[in-house]
């Protein structure tokens, strides 16, 4: 028997519907739906989650599925690539952000707040691309917006921090400038609003990584 269908029999046989067990697991229902429907598979850690629900075995739950444990054994090899990746991109981004703030509040200029920013950006681009887990952060309307409230509160404190700083180099009389200048000033705001971003998303990975670690161990 396949995964998909295992699972919906299981669900069934213990008279649960779709939305109950997505409470449990604490994802939404349409995730549930999709694992049924074979367009999605959970990963190893909310097998693991969904056989405790359901009081059975992971084996029970595979039921003999060869794509599956396949899929898993992928998955796994995978997983512990990318885990490393996490971690140590993690304890690079968290001083990296430190030093970015440091920066600011020491009025650094020049080639040593490029290099910082640069190096803040690259690894939370890879964060982004490896973290696997950014559905379980909004599962419930409680956690989309508690999130929100997080990225507008740090957004406003890094809009406040970094914007003011940039507006300085803004010429107050246009007409008596010349265009290079302009087109500098212009430049540090845009490099303002990257670097607002670029913080904004760290600082929520720093917060949030961690977070829901501890969530699912």
């Amino acid at each position: 028997m396949k995964f998909a269908d295992n699972l919906k029999l299981i669900r069934q046989q213990r008279k649960m519907t779709q939305t109950a067990v997505a409470e449990k697991l604490h994802v939404a229902r349409q995730t549930v739906s999709s694992w049924e429907n074979e367009r999605s598979y959970p990963d190893i850690g909310m097998l693991v989650k969904i056989s405790e629900v359901y009081g059975l075995s992971v084996d029970q739950l595979l039921k003999g599925d060869l794509g599956m444990l396949k899929h898993y054994e992928t998955q796994t090899a995978l997983g512990k690539r990318g885990q490393r990746t996490l971690r140590n991109g993690y304890y690079l981004m968290v001083p990296a952000l430190f030093l970015n703030y440091l920066g600011n509040f020491l009025h650094w200029q020049g080639g040593l707040v490029v290099m910082v920013d640069l190096f803040l950006m690259m690894i939370v681009l890879t964060l982004i691309f490896q973290y696997p887990d950014f559905k379980r952060w909004v599962a419930t309307p409680r956690q989309r917006w508690g999130l929100v409230a997080i990225i507008v509160m740090v957004g406003t404190l890094n809009l406040a921090l970094s914007l003011p700083v940039s507006l300085v180099a803004v010429p107050g009389n246009v007409g008596n400038v010349a265009a290079y200048e302009l087109g500098r000033a212009s430049g540090l705001i845009v490099g303002a609003f990257i670097r607002i971003f670029i913080r904004t998303i760290a600082f929520v990975l720093a917060v949030e990584i961690p977070f829901q670690r501890r969530k699912t161990e």
